[in-house]
C-alpha cells in the first residue's frame, strides 16, 4: 500500500449499498456524507507504479537476476543477527481475553499508532472524522467474537471503540494498491520445501516501518493463527495457522464501498481461524460476503497452492502446474497471463522460471529483494507451511535487510497440547 499522492488515481463511488441493520434515514444520511467525503477526498493513498525500484528509470540496467552470482550479495542469513528486530506476542483464550492481554501488552504502541498513523492516512481531520462515521457500518457485521475481542482491546489501549474499528476497517474504505507474492511448489528447489514468498509494501510516514511485529492468536474452539501484523490489528494480512494453511493478501483497483460485509483482514482471519486447506479457504469465501476486492495468495501444508481473485460479486481461483510458479501483485489477471501489465510480476515469474529447481531460502530472499518497492516494503517474508516456519524481515527496504527464522510450530501449540 504506497504513499500518498495526487488522488487522481482514486475512483469515485458508484452503486454504494448500506448494511441492512442501518434503517435509520438520518443515521444513513450521514453514512452518506461520510463516504461521500472519504472516497472522494483524493490524495490518500497511490500507486507508485509496478515497476521494481531498482528499475524505475527506463534508462538504467535491469537488476541481475536472483540466480545471479557474487556480485549480487543476498539478504544476510538468517543466523547472522540472533535477535529479531521484532516482537512476538501471544494472546489466547476467550475474545475478551484475547483483546485485554493484546491492548495491555502493546496500550503504547497502539495509542502511538492511532495518533500519528490513522489520522496521517486520513490526511485531516474531517476525513478521519468521516472515517469514524463510515467504519461505523461495519460492528454490526462483524462476527460477534470478533466484535467482544476489538471492544475489550479499545478498553485495555484506553481508546474509544469507533477509533480501534477504524484502525481495523480503513484498508476497506481507502483504495490502495502495493504488494507481491510468489507460492512455489516443492520442485522449484533442491531441497523439496514449498515456500510462499511475500513483500507487504506500505506508507510508513516514518511511523509503521519499526512497529512490525508476530502476533500469535490461541482463541478459544478455534484454529491458532500468528499474523505478521502491527499493534491494535486484529485481522490478518499475513498468516500461518497451526495446521499449515498461509495466506497473504494483495490490493487491487476498486471502486471504494459503503460497509457491506465484514473488513477483509477479518474474513481473511476467520480463514485461519476455521479452515485447514486451501480448499476448505476457497470453499469459505466462495460463501462469505466479500467486503473488497483483492487478490489472495493461499498455500498449504500439503503444498496445494492458489490464488483467488476477489470481488464483492464473486472468486475466481488460479492455480499452477507443479512445474510452474503462482505469482500475483496487484492485478486481476483470470485466465490472461497478460506481460507488461506489472513488472514485479514479470520478473517473479521470470527469474524463477529461469532459476527452477535451484529456488532455495537465499534465492528467493534475492527475488523478493529485487522485486521489492523500496521504502514502502515494510515487510518481507517466507513461509514455509508443511514445517510452520517463518523467515521474516521488518523496517524500510524489509526484503534487503537479515531475515529472522521462526519455528512456529510450538507458539501455536497451547501448553496443554504439548
Amino acid at each position: 500500500m504506497p504513499g500518498r499522492g495526487n488522488g487522481s488515481d482514486i475512483p469515485t463511488a458508484t452503486g454504494c449499498q448500506f448494511p441492512a441493520a442501518s434503517r435509520c434515514c438520518c443515521r444513513r444520511r450521514r453514512f452518506v456524507g461520510a463516504a461521500g467525503l472519504i472516497l472522494t477526498a483524493g490524495g490518500v493513498v497511490m500507486t507508485v507504479g509496478c515497476r521494481p525500484v531498482a528499475t524505475a528509470n527506463p534508462g538504467a540496467a535491469p537488476p541481475p537476476p536472483a540466480s545471479a552470482s557474487a556480485s549480487s550479495q543476498p539478504p544476510p542469513a538468517a543466523a547472522t543477527t540472533p535477535r529479531p528486530p521484532f516482537e512476538v506476542v501471544t494472546v489466547g483464550g476467550t475474545p475478551e481475553a484475547i483483546g485485554r492481554a493484546h491492548g495491555q501488552a502493546l496500550r503504547d504502541r497502539i495509542r502511538m499508532l492511532e495518533a500519528r498513523y490513522v489520522k496521517a492516512i486520513f490526511g485531516d481531520a474531517n476525513r478521519h472524522a468521516a472515517g469514524l462515521v463510515a467504519a461505523a457500518g461495519f460492528r454490526p457485521l462483524l462476527r460477534p467474537h470478533h466484535r467482544a475481542e476489538l471492544d475489550a482491546l479499545s478498553e485495555a489501549a484506553g481508546l474509544p471503540a469507533g477509533q480501534m474499528l477504524l484502525a481495523n476497517s480503513f484498508l476497506d474504505l481507502v483504495p490502495s494498491v502495493g504488494c507481491s507474492t510468489i507460492a512455489l511448489s516443492g520442485a522449484a528447489s533442491a531441497d523439496g520445501v514449498p515456500r510462499l514468498g511475500r513483500n507487504l509494501d506500505f506508507p510508513s510516514f516514518d511511523v509503521a516501518d519499526d512497529q512490525s511485529l508476530v502476533v500469535v492468536v490461541r482463541p478459544a474452539g478455534r484454529h491458532a493463527f500468528a499474523a505478521v501484523t502491527w499493534p491494535g490489528l486484529v485481522g490478518v494480512l499475513s498468516g500461518m495457522n497451526e495446521h499449515g494453511l498461509t495466506l497473504a493478501n494483495m490490493e487491487v483497483a476498486r471502486t471504494p464501498r459503503l460497509p457491506d460485509a465484514m473488513p477483509y483482514a477479518l474474513l481473511y482471519r476467520t480463514i485461519l481461524e476455521e479452515c485447514r486447506t486451501v480448499a476448505e479457504a476457497i470453499e469459505l469465501l466462495e460463501q462469505e460476503k466479500r467486503q473488497t476486492a483483492n487478490n489472495l495468495m493461499l498455500m498449504d501444508a500439503a503444498g496445494d497452492r492458489a490464488l483467488v481473485e476477489i470481488t464483492p460479486a464473486g472468486i475466481v481461483v488460479r492455480r499452477a502446474a507443479a512445474s510452474a510458479p503462482l505469482a500475483a501483485t496487484n492485478h486481476h489477471r483470470g485466465d490472461r497471463d497478460e506481460p507488461r501489465l506489472c513488472t514485479r510480476y514479470d520478473c517473479l515469474v521470470g527469474d524463477t522460471g529461469r532459476d527452477w529447481g535451484r529456488l532455495d531460502r537465499g534465492a528467493l530472499q534475492k527475488l523478493l529483494a529485487r522485486t521489492s518497492q523500496g521504502d514502502l516494503t515494510l515487510q518481507s517474508m517466507i513461509f514455509e507451511p508443511h514445517d510452520r516456519r517463518l523467515l521474516l524481515a521488518v523496517g524500510k527496504r524489509a526484503a534487503g535487510r537479515a531475515f529472522h527464522a521462526l519455528d512456529l510450530g510450538p507458539l501455536l501449540t497451547s501448553p496443554a497440547q504439548r
